[in-house]
Parts: structure tokens; sequence; C-alpha cells
């Protein structure tokens, strides 16, 4: 009697190809969310250090040169002049329809002004200053004294910005934008950077206080 063995073959059934291949669908999209999440996080914080740098560099520049302006600064014609000595003034410029920040120098502070739109902007992202404001304890009377009774001092200037701080405007969908400027302070995103200056220089303080 001839008996016959049934061969055994190896192979995959179907279940578990099903479950090999649901695997893999489960371990690629598990590590492509934490890879977004790790790019999204990169890139707030790539561009909270751009957007910080470049206000340092602003308000810094600012600061420096109210500190040793060799007169009282003035606004006229809605741009701030800092005289920096009798042939060099320094000016700024805040746009608020396009939110863009430009700096520039003429001669003399009586030299007049160039137009807006011929001062070289700051590399911002358009619309990512929301607010560029300045004040002084010489604009007027009560200013100045509200200046010698709360800070009991007498010669001031102030920059404030309100600047879009974790995010590129230009990149923010259209209603987020118009979010934004509407209340930009009711949004966390937003942050308001200001700085108070006295002067260095004697005549600063002469020309302040007459």
């Amino acid at each position: 009697m001839r008996m016959f063995r049934r061969n055994r073959t190896t192979g995959t059934t179907i279940i578990e190809l099903i479950f090999a291949v649901g695997l893999f669908v489960l371990l690629s999209t598990s590590l492509y969310q934490i890879l977004r999440m790790v790019r999204t996080s990169f890139t707030h914080s790539r561009n909270k250090l751009d957007i910080l740098q470049t206000t340092r560099i602003i308000m810094s520049g600012i600061r420096n040169e109210l500190r040793n302006a060799h007169d009282k600064p003035v606004v006229y014609e809605d741009i701030l002049q800092i005289p920096l000595s009798p042939t060099e003034t320094v000016l700024y410029h805040f746009d608020p329809t396009t939110r863009r920040l430009a700096r520039d120098k003429k001669g003399a502070l009586s030299e007049p002004n160039p137009h807006p739109s011929q001062m070289r902007p700051f590399l911002f992202s358009d619309g990512q200053i929301l607010n560029f404001e300045y004040d002084s304890s010489y604009r007027d009377s009560n200013a100045f004294v509200e200046s010698e009774l709360a800070l009991n001092s007498k010669v001031w200037f102030k920059v404030s910005m309100k600047i879009l701080y974790t995010e590129k405007f230009d990149r923010l969908p259209e209603d987020e934008k118009a979010k934004i400027i509407a209340n930009p302070d009711e949004d966390p995103r937003v942050k308001s950077f200001f700085m108070m200056i006295t002067p260095r220089k004697v005549n600063w303080l002469l020309q302040a206080t007459q």
C-alpha cells in the first residue's frame, strides 16, 4: 500500500497580510504626525527668533539714536526725526495701511523730508508690525506736568510697537489677518514692545524743557 503525505507549504495567509498592512499604515501615520508636529514647532521657533531679532535691531537702533540725539526729536508729517548732529538727522515713518516701518536719513533738521515711498523699509514681512507709536513728555504742557508728577522726570521719549510674534503675517488666511488687524490686543500671538528714553545730551534736555 502506498502512503501519500500531504505537502505542507509555508506562506502568509490573507489575514496576516491585512494585519501587516494595517500595522504599517498605523506606524506610518503616527510617524507622519510626529514629524509634522516637530516641523510646526521648528517653524514657530524660527519665526519667533527672526521676528525677535528684527525687533531688537529696530528698538536698539532707535534707543541709541534717541539717547545720543543732538537736539530734541520731533514728529513732522508723521515722520519721527532724530537729529544726531547739526548736519545729520535720522527719520522713521510707519505706514498704517501697509504696516511697514521705514528708515532714512537727511541733513539738517530744517531740510525737507523725503517722501515716505523713498524711505527704506525694514526687512519685516508686510503687515508684521501692527502698530508703531511714539510719545514724549514735551508734546504739550499737560504731558509735561503728568510726567513730572508720575515719573519724577521732565524729559522722556517713548516708542512702542505691536508685533505679530509667532507667525508670518503674509502666510495667514485672510480671515485671520482681518481679525488680528481689527483686535490686535485680543490675540495672544501679538506682543507689545516699548521703551522710554531719557536724553544724554544737555541741549536735548534744554530744548525739551523750553
